[in-house]
């Protein structure tokens, strides 16, 4: 029988986030997840014996390569068996409360349960696995767990194979993907002392957590928005995974793009145009549409992203229209690519990028080298007192060990050292953008869905951001007088090649 899934509703995502459930559940349990991202997971009990196959058929039917998988407690076995065979499939793997073995006696007892007694037997169980989470338990009671119950005695083989799949124990070998595995401390099923250790994989204990992990929000929410200062490879790996949901969420770099067109002046010294962090193509389809003769330049180290843009500018030119130039777009970063630049173009301009460069000082002296004599340089950067209040609210839940990686961006001041020195005229102006959200966890999707992970969250040392502290950051919000709103500050940069004058704009 062909596996039945069921698609949690969202926005649609490129790398679909499947969810294996426990022994006993199915998909229908996310119901009650703090994280209101599209899911896909089974839409009934399952037999982990056929799943990995079941699963890679289902992908492959669907025409999709990779997925996010997720895997709570027998699921997690059936998770890292299904990523140790078709580790091409998988991005990420992560591990919700898995127990490295079961002991015989223990099955024994559960078969037996079962026969006798079932359903005592499961609304036990099911009270076990939501230790720590009242109200979602509450809530599945009066929702899914009748519904349970009925599966439960009309497929009992599946049970019955759930507890024989159980008994097989997991070799701890780690498969090719990225792993990450979470325990709760308060876990009654699989106890902290039995938890999977896998080598080189390195197992985080939630100390307020009980079985049912999927329930914790810093899961969903803030591990992937409070990691360290983010190096180009984490922020790369993001942009990919947000390239499918970037455009539906990205309106603050929208509004920081209706910024910057203005002042593109009506014509440039012929020569070339270069793009700095194209990402999924808005700006480039309006530099095409504004000079469409110019040749254009597009460059962004995201192969996901620029697969959008290469749609977007696919879509300006359709069947039996005159066609436009081609744009040419290069997957490469973009401070690697002005270190080796060649070529002297007419304009260099750049939405929501520069202030993800390493060493800026060092780019702009090369993008100054990279400008005709009278050549422009047009960009809008983020500035350190982006997201201030989320910072304010982070150094008091975490006494200021938890700062926004946005205070390292390059500000007005450093700014203004920077530019004159290497630019024959220089302007720059200032900007205050904001952004009300309903809720914490909004405003941390928002970081996911646009691939900037709050912006780059940086810890003064290892510091995560905890259910407690996460709860208490929500509450900090919740409390404001202008509740769960941010502000962004966009510094607009406008300089010209030397040797150069105006009156080409």
């Amino acid at each position: 029988m062909p596996l039945s899934m069921l698609e949690i509703p969202g926005p649609p995502e490129k790398l679909p986030r499947i969810f294996l459930p426990g022994w006993g559940f199915d998909g229908r349990v996310l119901a009650l997840s703090p994280d209101p991202a599209p899911w896909v997971a089974p839409a009934g009990l399952y037999d982990p014996f056929t799943l990995a196959e079941e699963l890679a058929l289902w992908l492959e039917q669907r025409g999709i390569g990779q997925c996010e998988l997720w895997g709570w407690s027998l699921g997690g076995l059936c998770a890292l068996d299904f990523a140790r065979r078709f580790p091409e499939r998988v991005t990420s793997l992560r591990l919700l409360g898995v127990r490295a073995a079961w002991p015989a006696a223990e099955l024994t007892a559960i078969r037996r349960e079962l026969r006798e007694q079932a359903e005592d037997f499961l609304r036990i169980f099911y009270r076990k696995c939501f230790l720590g989470y009242r109200a979602e338990y509450l809530a599945f009671q009066r929702r899914l767990e009748t519904a349970y119950l009925a599966q439960a005695q009309a497929a009992p083989e599946l049970l019955r194979r759930g507890l024989d799949f159980l008994a097989l124990t997991p070799a701890p070998v780690a498969p090719a993907v990225e792993v990450q595995c979470f325990h709760g401390r308060r876990d009654l099923i699989a106890p902290v002392a039995q938890r999977l250790r896998l080598p080189g994989v390195a197992g985080r204990v939630l100390e307020q957590g009980g079985h049912a992990l999927f329930l914790e929000g810093s899961l969903h929410e803030a591990d992937e928005a409070i990691p360290a200062l983010p190096g180009k490879d984490l922020i790369r790996q993001r942009f990919n995974r947000a390239a499918a949901t970037y455009d539906d969420h990205a309106d603050i770099q929208r509004q920081a793009l209706e910024l910057l067109v203005p002042e593109l002046p009506r014509s440039l010294p012929s020569g070339p145009i270069l793009e700095l962090g194209c990402g999924t193509g808005n700006y480039t389809r309006l530099l095409r549409q504004r000079f469409p003769a110019a040749r254009l330049v597009s460059l962004d180290f995201s192969p996901a992203m620029l697969q959008e843009a290469r749609r977007k500018i696919a879509a300006l030119a359709p069947p039996g229209a005159k066609a436009v130039a081609p744009v040419e777009f290069l997957c490469q970063d973009a401070e690697s690519f002005l270190a080796a630049n060649q070529t002297r173009f007419a304009c260099i301009t750049a939405n929501a990028t520069i202030q993800w460069f390493t060493d800026p000082a060092g780019a702009f002296a090369r993008i100054s080298a990279s400008l005709l004599p009278g050549g422009l340089l047009l960009a809008t950067i983020f500035g350190p007192d982006s997201l201030a209040e989320l910072d304010q609210g982070l150094a008091r839940v975490s006494q200021g060990r938890l700062r926004v990686a946005a205070r390292s961006f390059p500000g007005r001041e450093e700014l203004r050292r920077l530019l004159p020195g290497r630019f024959g005229e220089v302007e720059l102006r200032e900007h205050r953008l904001t952004r009300r959200f309903s809720s914490l966890p909004e405003l941390l999707r928002h970081f996911r869905h646009t691939g900037t992970g709050g912006a780059g969250l940086a810890a003064a040392g290892p510091v995560r951001l905890s259910p407690g502290r996460y709860r208490e950051l929500a509450a900090w919000f919740a409390d404001r007088p202008q509740g769960c709103e941010v502000g962004f500050q966009v510094l607009l940069v406008k300089g010209r090649g030397k040797g150069g004058s105006d009156e080409a704009g």
